[in-house]
């Protein structure tokens, strides 16, 4: 497999973009389903923070469409060449790219107090995370229909769980104890069905890629999957402790377990990145077998 240094950069730019968009999204599901539990100086923190990432992910999507038209062409003049741009902006990226910034432009009404414009926000969280689904690999198989709802579904989980580590992190961190194990505990019950779906969805995927077993992970598709599988395992490991073991100390007050809960979230959110910065790895730099 032969990269350049388009591709890595468009590989960066796609990763920033996935961990900017499925924040944001996440965001707004956990103001949805937290807000109860949450002061109004947390909101407004989290919904800043959510701001934040919509500009660096609406950046990130934009850049991104730059650097390949500076492919196409192999010079960086060409990424402001309006035939190159008009190109990618008219297939599967372009749809995406829009989708998202359309979503992204919605997540905005979170901001507002009128539970009106809430169901704005969440339509929005849920175009802007699945707007990936539009482009990949998945549209050369035929039929793609079911594989296209499935990716759809697995992208809005991601975007749910993934989105609101930082959230969670802005209560640990400001919150007393009995609110953070009350936050910690409310999304636990909603992870864990959430999670279950997940994988499903990410398991039947990769069931409907996997052509040849043995020609498949030899391939450097392959091996990054399995990267991502490692990283899959880890977090699904860190998250079980949260869970089982943090959770429950959390809600009888301990004080060490609050501590190390909040390092637990750090080390989710580098997990989370590692899934995403590979995804956008084998998305953008390899393709399956």
């Amino acid at each position: 497999m032969e990269i350049n240094g388009w591709d890595l950069a468009a590989a960066f730019a796609k990763a920033v973009t996935y961990s900017a968009t499925f924040g944001a999204a996440g965001a707004v599901f956990f103001l949805v389903y937290c807000s109860s539990l949450l002061r109004d100086q947390q909101r407004a923190r989290i919904r800043r923070l959510m701001g934040i990432l919509v500009g660096i992910g609406g950046a990130a999507s934009i850049l991104r469409i730059l650097l390949l038209a500076g492919s196409m062409s192999g010079e960086i003049a060409g990424m402001f060449d309006g035939s190159f741009a008009g190109m990618i902006l008219s297939a599967g990226e372009g749809r995406a790219t829009g989708v998202r910034i359309v979503g992204l432009a919605l997540l905005l009404s979170a901001f507002s107090a009128k539970r009106s414009f809430r169901g704005a926000a969440v339509v929005g969280a849920i175009a802007a995370s699945t707007s990936f689904a539009w482009v990949g690999h998945i549209h050369g198989m035929t039929p793609n229909t079911a594989a296209t709802l499935l990716l759809c579904l697995h992208l809005w989980c991601a975007a749910f769980w993934l989105g609101a580590l930082l959230p969670l992190l802005v209560i640990a961190k400001g919150g007393n104890a009995a609110q953070t194990a009350a936050a910690a505990a409310r999304f636990g019950k909603l992870a864990l069905r959430v999670v279950a779906v997940l994988l499903a969805a990410g398991v039947s995927l990769l069931l409907m890629l996997i052509g040849n077993a043995a020609q498949f992970w030899a391939s450097d598709y392959g091996r990054m999957m399995a990267i991502k599988l490692l990283a899959v395992a880890a977090l699904l490991g860190v998250a079980a402790w949260n869970k089982l073991l943090l959770t429950p100390r959390l809600l009888k007050g301990d004080a060490r377990a609050a501590q190390l809960f909040r390092r637990s979230l750090l080390a989710e959110m580098g997990f989370g990145a590692l899934i995403l910065l590979t995804t956008a790895a084998f998305t953008t730099l390899a393709g399956p077998p």
